[in-house]
């Protein structure tokens, strides 16, 4: 007996009033006649004798309008969340602003077209007339950024993660690099394993896990760290590696040569996470600076948008990694820019410099480029599950209430005076804080307190590398100095061998005594120690000098002492000894 198989027939379609869209996810008959899958436009035309012939144009592949998507106030960003079939016959959906309907079809277009939904060229114009002509009653809470939206729901551009049901809604399908492949097991064994006697590599990791903390913590702004040291030491696979706890190492980690709108737009899709930036000899020393400030302050430019209107600021919470050969001051210098105390606090420089080039601990590999080579396989095969699994476990533990108490219980291992060093403290403190929950949620393989010491390792190599006293007093002390030693026999001419009209000194900045039983003392015009200090308010510099004693003379009320000149003018000028001008032992202020 022979088997049959009887197949399911086409289904019909249900009856319909013209004009019309209708969505078949399978072929479907109408009227005798078989229709593909997809949006169909159900219209009519003219005959040639007053009449009315249906006509029936196929849009695009199957494209449902599931809901209408609104901020939670329900006062804004409206939008409409698309579900379709594209070419690999895999189901995706989009979340679609609604502001993309006032303007030209193709800023909808061109991310389905990218997203794979098969459109007819022909009539590609109508697919957004479709869309604007749906009206579901379904409403879903639409998240316009990435990261925490209350205290249980953190939403990245690839899922959610916790409890919720907002869905992220951007203007175009990008995902900020996010992705996972492998395991969570295999990253443990591969990279959180190779973390117990690594500092440099805690750090990084640490700050990987530490964005989503930000939130809790009651802390608005961001910053992060730059990994100095020679080339080919390690510091780029430290980095990649922080980069594989969110997604592929080589892809999440982006270059320092991005233009800074480019930047701004990654940081707003990383928000409450990471932004990995290798390479900074690479970067444009025009806006470097302006990228650490805006990147750690977390506001992106005002712009304007088609109509002139103020459009939306970018805003975000995101810490960051970066890496290079030379520092953040150096770059600045390239385009005759000076670092300021407020960029170096925001993007910390920590030496990597270590026994193996970044690392410790080898863990039996012979060599440190060997264990870097398994680091950088490890980060490209089991990436983007650590991050997602530490914010799982945060909601799940209960405790994101107590993390304010936690951090504070942490600083104590950071004692550092008020200002800056207090700034830098705290931001090692929260990676800290990172390192022992994962520790202790089982995300990274540590013991109890090895993350905070390391990090206090690292916070007081810092402050030895960088001495006592606020950052601005040794920029500006150092200017003074440098002027001196490049100018000091040019542009200071001697009281005691003043020859007058014979000796002539082109663009003065000063005067130069030797005093009996003490150094020269070097007498600036206020033209002069301005150029000097260019881009520091006088009084700033007053202090910085007066922090050191470095003023020798003045006349009270004044910062400067009153000089009978040579040619007999009696000019104010600022008396400074080039002898005092470092932070050395004096105190700051005194």
């Amino acid at each position: 007996m022979t088997n049959v198989i009887e197949l399911m027939p086409d289904p019909e379609a249900a009856e319909l009033v013209r004009p019309c869209y209708r969505v078949y996810d399978y072929p479907t008959i109408l009227a005798g006649e078989k229709l593909r899958p997809g949006v169909w436009f159900h219209g009519t035309r003219r005959d040639g004798e007053g009449g009315e012939v249906p006509t029936d144009e196929w849009l695009c592949g199957p494209l449902h309008v599931d809901a209408v998507t609104r901020a939670e106030c329900n006062g804004a960003d409206y939008g409409r969340l698309l579900r379709f079939r594209n070419l690999d016959n895999r189901w995706l959906t989009w979340a679609m602003p609604g502001e993309l309907l006032a303007g030209r079809p193709e800023g909808i277009l061109s991310v389905l077209f990218g997203m794979g939904l098969e459109i007819d060229y022909q009539r590609r114009a109508q697919v957004p007339r479709y869309i604007a002509s749906q009206h579901p009653k379904k409403r879903v809470t639409a998240a316009t950024a990435t990261g925490w939206h209350g205290p249980e729901l953190f939403i990245t551009p690839t899922g959610n993660i916790g409890k919720g049901d907002a869905i992220y809604q951007a203007e175009s399908a990008a995902d900020g690099d996010y992705g996972e492949a492998g395991t969570l097991e295999g990253w443990r064994e591969g990279i959180g394993a190779l973390l117990p006697g690594n500092p440099i590599l805690q750090l990084t990791v640490g700050t990987a896990l530490a964005g989503p903390l930000l939130y809790h913590l009651g802390i608005h702004t961001g910053g992060g760290f730059h990994l100095l040291w020679d080339s080919s030491n390690g510091k780029s696979t430290a980095v990649e590696c922080a980069s594989s706890v969110w997604g592929h190492a080589k892809h999440f980690t982006l270059k320092w040569n991005a233009t800074a709108n480019g930047l701004e737009g990654i940081a707003a899709l990383r928000n409450d996470s990471l932004l990995a930036l290798d390479e900074l000899g690479i970067a444009d020393p025009r806006y470097v600076g302006e990228v650490v400030y805006a990147v750690a302050d977390g506001t992106g430019k005002q712009r304007a948008g088609r109509s002139s209107a103020a459009r939306k600021v970018r805003r975000w919470r995101v810490m960051m990694l970066s890496s290079g050969e030379i520092t953040l001051e150096t770059k600045m210098a390239e385009a005759g820019k000076r670092v300021r105390a407020g960029q170096e606090v925001r993007l910390v420089t920590v030496s990597a410099g270590r026994t193996f080039g970044a690392w410790d601990n080898l863990h039996s590999h012979p060599t440190g480029a060997s264990f870097s080579d398994a680091l950088k396989k490890a980060s490209t095969t089991h990436y983007g599950h650590a991050g997602p699994a530490f914010v799982l476990a945060l909601i799940d533990s209960g405790e994101l209430g107590d993390l304010p108490a936690m951090l504070e219980a942490i600083k104590a291992h950071f004692p550092a005076e008020p200002g800056q060093p207090a700034r830098v403290a705290e931001r090692f403190a929260i990676v800290a804080l990172a390192l022992e929950l994962a520790a202790g949620m089982g995300v990274l393989p540590l013991e109890k307190n090895e993350g905070i010491r390391s990090m206090v390792e690292l916070f007081n190599g810092w402050r030895a590398g960088r001495g006592e006293g606020p950052s601005e007093d040794r920029q500006i002390l150092k200017a003074i100095a440098d002027f001196i030693d490049r100018h000091g026999s040019s542009r200071f001419q001697s009281i005691k061998n003043y020859a007058g009209g014979d000796e002539k000194v082109r663009d003065r900045a000063g005067w130069l005594e030797d005093r009996p039983e003490e150094d020269r003392v070097y007498l600036f015009y206020r033209s002069g120690l301005e150029e000097a200090t260019k881009g520091f308010d006088p009084a700033r510099v007053v202090r910085a000098l007066d922090s050191v004693g470095a003023i020798t003379k003045r006349k009270p009320g004044k910062n400067q002492a009153e000089k009978r000149l040579p040619d007999g003018s009696k000019p104010y000028l600022y008396h400074i000894d080039p002898a005092r001008l470092t932070l050395g032992d004096s105190e700051p202020g005194g």
